[in-house]
């Protein structure tokens, strides 16, 4: 029964601005001829309103509207979105127009304009998706204007449409312009070769101080009477698994955002480059469960299977169970690989927890793990303190971080890679640490 007056009252017509200072002229009238003047001044409006309304109502059946927009967006970035409405009458129709976003993105402006007869209109907005996931736009709310002016008659127009929302991939941020290109031969940025510590040979060339001399090739030595070295290219084909922890510490706020989306973000520029070098790459995803799970796999395919994979992945309000997951990467990975593990190590149980189940990947698997650290540490650190409470909370933070530094060394104690870095400096610092790796041949 509430959905039938529901409906009954969306397509009620609704009074326009105008429709209410003609009402208004009644009372002036009221003032001037007494209410005899009145009755026939608001009996003019009221014959008005009914042939307006007619003519709304004929004006507004047919009227087509659509939506257009992308079935993929990035997150934090603005995207156009178009409608287009269709005019079948012979005559020109003024309309509104509002379009029904995802729930917790900004409302959608309302659109007005005039469609020509039989003919079609164009109108534009943006939209910014502050979280990824999967979403789904509703309906159009179109209310098209009597001839006169006077009502305008809702109309509602069926229009979901299904879309997906993934982590926005932000540029490496190097401190100048020949870093960063002389870095884009190696991440996949433009062709080029990659030379490092592998076992496929590729060419001689003469020696340059620096050169290893274990690489010198005694033969050619000989015959050119100079020194000659071999170059060698990384093996491709190995596996990289993608480990994210989605436990509690990683829904903490930095700049904006959550620990976890900065970890996907940057793994999903360390995905991209190591399918581009010929790798193979899976993912696993984990609180206190195993919450996601992408087999390793080459080609570029594999990213939009992985960022599919973790669309609507959230941080949980539980401890991460690093047991749990590495049993399930043994039982499911058997290659060697090197292991990835987005995570943070804040207080001492969490430490203690990665450290007691790091004996499962070694020495079969080359563990990095990567603990985020939020910026606004910084920050506080390089700001003198002003009051003494801050100076309480300064002697607090550095304790906390000398803790944070203690179970990193512990972690490459036991064989593991460790790194501890800020969000504006992961995508950056893990692929120079992939690239070490494969140029060192690690794995």
């Amino acid at each position: 029964m509430d959905t039938q007056i529901r409906k009954f009252i969306e397509r009620f017509p609704i009074p326009a601005p105008r429709t209410a200072y003609l009402l208004g002229l009644g009372i002036a009238a009221a003032l001037i001829a007494g209410w005899p003047g009145a009755i026939v001044v608001d009996l003019c409006v009221l014959i008005l309103i009914v042939a307006d309304c007619l003519g709304a109502i004929r004006g507004g059946a047919g009227v087509l509207a659509e939506r257009h927009c992308p079935e993929r967006f990035s997150q934090g970035i603005s995207q156009d979105i178009e409608i287009v409405l269709k005019n079948p009458k012979g005559r020109a129709i003024r309309f509104q127009i509002r379009d029904e976003t995802p729930l917790g993105w900004d409302a959608a402006p309302i659109l007005k304009g005039v469609i020509p007869p039989q003919s079609s209109l164009r109108r534009h907005y943006t939209v910014m998706p502050p979280v990824r996931g999967a979403y789904s736009f509703g309906d159009l709310f179109l209310r098209t204007l009597g001839p006169l002016g006077m009502l305008m008659m809702p109309i509602r127009l069926h229009a979901p449409q299904k879309i997906e929302v993934y982590p926005s991939l932000q540029p490496l941020r190097y401190s100048d312009l020949a870093t960063y290109r002389r870095r884009a031969l190696h991440w996949g940025a433009r062709p080029g070769k990659w030379r490092g510590e592998g076992r496929e040979f590729e060419a001689l060339r003469e020696y340059v101080q620096g050169d290893d001399p274990r690489k010198i090739h005694w033969k050619a030595t000989a015959r050119l009477d100079r020194p000659i070295v071999q170059e060698f290219l990384p093996e491709k084909n190995q596996i990289v698994m993608v480990l994210m922890d989605a436990g509690r510490l990683m829904g903490a706020i930095s700049e904006g955002k959550t620990k976890l989306d900065h970890a996907i973000e940057a793994a999903a520029q360390l995905i991209h480059t190591a399918l581009s070098r010929g790798d193979q790459v899976g993912l696993l995803a984990f609180a206190d469960h195993v919450l996601a799970f992408v087999p390793p796999k080459k080609g570029m395919g594999q990213v939009q299977a992985i960022l599919k994979g973790i669309l609507d992945l959230r941080a949980k309000a539980v401890e991460p169970q690093y047991e749990r997951a590495f049993l399930w990467l043994r039982s499911q990975v058997r290659r060697r690989c090197l292991v990835v593990l987005w995570t943070d190590l804040l207080d001492e149980v969490i430490s203690e927890n990665l450290l007691s189940a790091l004996a499962l990947l070694r020495p079969r698997h080359l563990p990095l793990c990567v603990a985020i650290r939020e910026s606004e540490w910084d920050d506080l650190l390089a700001l003198p303190p002003s009051r003494v409470h801050g100076v309480y909370e300064r002697v607090v933070l550095q304790e906390m971080l000398r803790q944070r530094s203690k179970a990193l060394k512990t972690l490459v104690q036991k064989g593991a890679l460790a790194m501890d870095l800020p969000p504006a400096g992961l995508s950056a610092g893990v692929l120079e640490r992939y690239m070490e790796v494969k140029r060192k041949g690690l794995l």
